[in-house]
């Protein structure tokens, strides 16, 4: 922003001007006061500049921070008395005084916005003596609520990390050019800790049951709060451990000093500080919110994110956080898998955003998020646990409910073990879960319900491509005659070999003409003998080329692959890979007299675009049902509070995940229909 005014430049508004810059604005107002009174129209477009200065300059928001209280009381009047066109007698510096606290500088802020509700914006600020919340544009600070918006044509949040999605975030620090951190404030675990569950640096319990204070340890029960995934209720050693942040609104000398205010009213400190204070008789383990983990942002990071309007930046009182975090605290009703919407809808409705809440209630990324809560902060003592004296067939049952038709008891295991351990997998297809509940409902989607080919096994590593993913894009080969073919791309998987290339394009058949006489190309198995009968072979462009050159084989005998999935096997846990995930149920084998039928409907697919989705998107699942038995129960699990079942949510997982990533924008994102799904 560049002004001149009298002769003076203003530059690097958003940097905050010197107080004696309100000369220059205050002769505007003036000028524009003046024009007011003989035009009425232009009082109401200044009362709109008015409102717009207020809401997004951040010079002039910073100004009002740093500025006395007679200064800040002066200057409302006088906005108010340009606002309205009244005189300004009928203002008092006493009587303004006692609608706000002047010790509170964003109430002040808030007064001033309320006093232009009504300037045609569509924003609706909420706002009393005590209570208010409004949108404060793009500009970050400590105790400000970041409002997560929700995104329709990508949902990134159903797909991913789905914690975010319609979360409501408390900053507790913020530095513009070094780092941004918040807290998680709406998703309650029912999880509670006692105090010999919190642990020191050197990995001790800071109060023992045995130590001096052992009989008021034993009283303490410590309900704890998702705060957020940095550092959080699953943080190994590796990061550093789980970080623990109570929230308070203790107010005594000690409390001070072990606290430090992130807002009025509102304070933070750690589980020490807060040990404390109970040890002082200043409080009682219910007086605490204890988050574990944060949310966090590198310079910048947050800023871009406002920018592309992924969250909401709220200005709100304490008021308004401690009725949100008391409500959660004491509905005894509160189930986790409730995830916090009702007080991310309460924030929207302060906003005046309702009926955009509602036109997203029960979306696919709030059944997703529903689905991540019971995975991560439902704690159940009535999971079933596995004993040691268990044999091998228990022992399947309990790693995989429904087990698959390749590991279906303790014989299956050990032939499986012994491939794998003297001949590896290369050349086997395999399919995603069968399980009532998809593992890849949450997060690696392009997993569920696949169709994959592994190319490689080894020490080092496991290979594989998955072969159910066309892309928009073709690859074209030159014929001799001067014409080109145009292949749809698959997608195989995220991985390249870096430094070397970053995503090889390979081509696939089956043609059982093109594996004998003038061969085209190699197995895919690591045994040499009977290689005519290994069901799908690899071969190069060349030869793809040549074989349709020559008229022995047609474009539609081949597919085309770019990228790969790669399980590593070196310093790699033993619950990972790929013989974890055939364990565990999470992958399956194919049988081989199967494998024909599934290439067959493979086949049909077409390059992916809009005409195509549905049938490129149902051949995939047809053909994974080529592959083996589906062996869910006939009664599947539901999501929480719906009548959506997993599976059916996680097959639509698949297909947001096939536009979004495949596609370039998600197409189905109308209302989330209970019957059918996507509209």
């Amino acid at each position: 922003v560049r002004l001149a005014t009298g002769g003076v430049f203003i530059q690097n508004v958003g940097n905050g001007p010197p107080v004696s810059v309100w000369n220059c604005w205050a002769s505007i107002v003036v000028l524009l006061l003046l024009l007011a009174m003989q035009l009425s129209t232009f009082l109401q477009a200044s009362g709109a500049v008015v409102f717009s200065l207020i809401r997004y300059s951040n010079a002039f928001l910073t100004l009002h921070a740093s500025s006395t209280s007679s200064q800040l009381i002066h200057r409302h009047r006088f906005l108010a008395k340009s606002e309205n066109n009244q005189d300004e007698e009928d203002y008092n510096d006493d009587a303004i005084s006692d609608t706000i606290d002047v010790d509170d500088w964003r109430a002040f802020r808030a007064q001033l916005v309320a006093g232009n509700q009504d300037d045609g914006s569509g924003d609706n600020i909420k706002t009393s003596s005590s209570s208010y919340a409004y949108d404060s544009g793009n500009m970050i600070e400590k105790g400000s609520i970041i409002l997560a918006k929700v995104e329709p044509d990508f949902c990134y949040f159903g797909l991913n990390q789905q914690y975010f999605h319609k979360s409501v975030m408390l900053v507790t620090y913020h530095e513009q050019n070094e780092f941004t951190k918040g807290i998680i404030l709406n998703r309650p675990t029912n999880l509670f800790l006692d105090d010999e569950d919190f642990l020191d640096d050197d990995g001790e319990p800071y109060f023992k049951a045995d130590s001096k204070n052992g009989a008021d340890n034993d009283a303490n029960s410590w309900r704890i709060w998702f705060g957020g995934d940095v550092r959080g209720l699953y943080a190994d050693d590796s990061e550093g451990g789980t970080e623990i942040v109570c929230l308070h609104s203790i107010q005594t000398e000690l409390a001070r000093n072990v606290s430090e205010e992130i807002l009025k009213n509102v304070f933070t400190t750690n589980y020490e500080g807060a040990r404390k204070l109970i040890d002082a008789n200043e409080a009682v383990s219910n007086d605490f919110w204890v988050f574990a983990g944060y949310a966090g942002w590198s310079a910048g990071q947050l800023e871009d994110e406002l920018n592309r309007e992924s969250w909401y930046m709220i200005s709100a009182d304490s008021g308004t956080v401690w009725n949100e975090l008391t409500d959660q605290r004491d509905d005894n009703t509160l189930d986790p898998r409730d995830a916090g919407l009702k007080s991310w809808s309460t924030l929207m409705g302060m906003l005046g955003r309702q009926d955009e809440a509602r036109a997203v209630s029960e979306s696919f990324a709030d059944l997703s998020l529903k689905e991540w809560a019971a995975e991560s902060i439902l704690f159940n003592s009535t999971l079933p646990v596995v004993n040691e004296n268990d044999n091998l067939d228990d022992l399947l049952k309990s790693l995989s409910p429904t087990v698959s038709s390749s590991i279906d008891s303790a014989e299956s295991f050990v032939d499986l073990a012994k491939r794998f351990i003297n001949d590896g997998l290369q050349g086997t297809v395999l399919r995603g879960s069968s399980k009532d509940r998809s593992p890849f409902l949450l997060s690696d989607q392009k997993l569920h319900k696949c169709s994959m080919l592994v190319i490689q096994d080894d020490e080092v590593m496991t290979v594989g491509v998955l072969l159910n993913h066309p892309m928009t894009k073709t690859y074209p080969i030159p014929l001799t005659n001067g014409d080109d073919i145009e292949f749809p791309v698959r997608y195989g998987g995220s991985f390249g070999i870096p430094g070397i290339i970053d995503q090889p394009i390979i081509f696939l058949h089956s043609k059982s003409e093109l594996k004998s006489g003038i061969k085209v190309g190699e197995p895919v198995c690591r045994s040499t003998e009977g290689v005519e009968e290994c069901m799908i072979w690899i071969c190069a462009e060349q030869q793809v080329a040549n074989a349709i050159d020559s008229g022995r084989a047609s474009p539609s005998d081949f597919m085309c692959v770019q990228g790969f999935q790669i399980w590593p096997k070196e310093d790699v846990p033993s619950n990972s890979g790929t013989l974890a995930q055939l364990v565990t149920g999470d992958l399956e084998v194919v049988d081989e007299t199967l494998v024909e039928d599934m290439w067959k409907v493979l086949s049909s697919q077409s390059q992916l675009s809009l005409s195509t989705l549905e049938q490129n998107f149902q051949a995939s699942l047809l053909a994974w049902s080529a592959g083996g038995k589906d062996d869910g129960h006939s009664s599947p699990p539901f999501v929480y509070d719906s009548t959506v079942t997993t599976s059916q949510l996680a097959d639509d997982s698949l297909r947001y995940w096939t536009e979004a990533f495949l596609l370039g924008g998600v197409v189905s994102a109308g209302k989330y229909d209970y019957s059918s799904g996507f509209e």
